[in-house]
């Protein structure tokens, strides 16, 4: 068993210090009930798993400060998986049952394989966790899943390739550009100048990217310039920027770079669903404590 869990200032004592609202229903969202009974379930999960990967000691003063934040923010998380179901069944997106018992039955090979918990009841028990609500949790990752596949963004974009010397001041800049029109080498420039530890060994190459992943000023300033054109100084948040874009294509985006807008996108998407919903918190654990005060 995990350490920091049962003894004292542990998981359980935690729970003892706790609000659980008396009564059933603790949010509105779209007119749908969430009951205290799912909410306090998820509660004893993150309480959980905070004490286990931080070894939290709940004896702390300090540390059960801490805790009406924690209730406000599991609340909000509890809200969030019953609009995603709400979305997922407007779009008529749909968790296969086949799937998520391969993925349970994944899981609990590699909780059977570490060895950590004495068995797969265990790793439940400890984790306050129960097969169906392992089944509700891998449903509700599947359909996010759809709702991102549904919103992807394109695969394909307008992208350059370039390359950049970061200094500090725009003396030193001028200084580069001076250098660049005598015709030194701008990589062997990048190396000597360049403060971005990212790129300035390889010749300040930062690789193809499409909009939306640098900074404006440079975003603007990158895809303005054709091949082979040089910037003047481009200021920004990080100093002067001398860019050199040496391709301009429409290409397929990186993997990981794809997967990545794809997630940023439909937080965006996300919230701006949740801003518009009708959502009523019938309990505000913040506000309740400051009462208390």
């Amino acid at each position: 068993m995990p350490e920091n869990i049962t003894e004292p200032g542990g998981v359980d004592f935690a729970l003892t210090l706790v609000t659980i609202p008396e009564q059933e229903i603790i949010a509105l969202v779209n007119g749908e009930e969430l009951s205290t009974t799912v909410y306090q379930e998820n509660l004893s999960q993150a309480l959980y798993a905070a004490t286990a990967q931080y070894q939290v000691d709940w004896n702390d003063p300090e540390i059960q400060s801490l805790l009406p934040v924690l209730q406000q923010q599991v609340l909000d998380e509890a809200i969030d998986r019953m609009l995603l179901r709400q979305i997922a069944l407007q779009e008529d997106i749909t968790a296969d049952p086949e799937v998520i018992e391969a993925e349970v039955a994944e899981v609990q090979a590699q909780v059977e394989e570490s060895e950590v918990f004495a068995d797969w009841a265990a790793f439940l028990t400890e984790n306050r966790l129960t097969e169906e609500s392992v089944r509700r949790l891998i449903a509700d990752s599947l359909l996010t899943e759809g709702l991102t596949e549904l919103r992807g963004v394109p695969k394909e974009a307008e992208q350059v390739q370039a390359s950049h010397i970061l200094v500090e001041t725009e003396e030193t800049g001028q200084e580069v550009l001076d250098k660049l029109d005598e015709g030194e080498d701008f990589a062997d420039l990048a190396a000597e100048y360049s403060m971005d530890p990212g790129s300035k060994d390889q010749g300040g190459d930062l690789g193809w990217f499409p909009r939306g992943q640098m900074v404006p000023e440079f975003e603007e300033a990158a895809f303005e310039l054709e091949p082979d054109e040089t910037s003047d100084l481009v200021q920004s948040d990080y100093g002067y920027h001398i860019i050199r874009v040496l391709a301009k294509e429409e290409r397929e985006i990186d993997a990981e770079l794809y997967a990545q807008m794809q997630q940023r996108d439909f937080q965006v998407w996300f919230e701006d669903q949740r801003a518009e919903s009708d959502i009523e918190m019938l309990y505000d654990f913040q506000a309740t404590e400051q009462e208390g005060e």
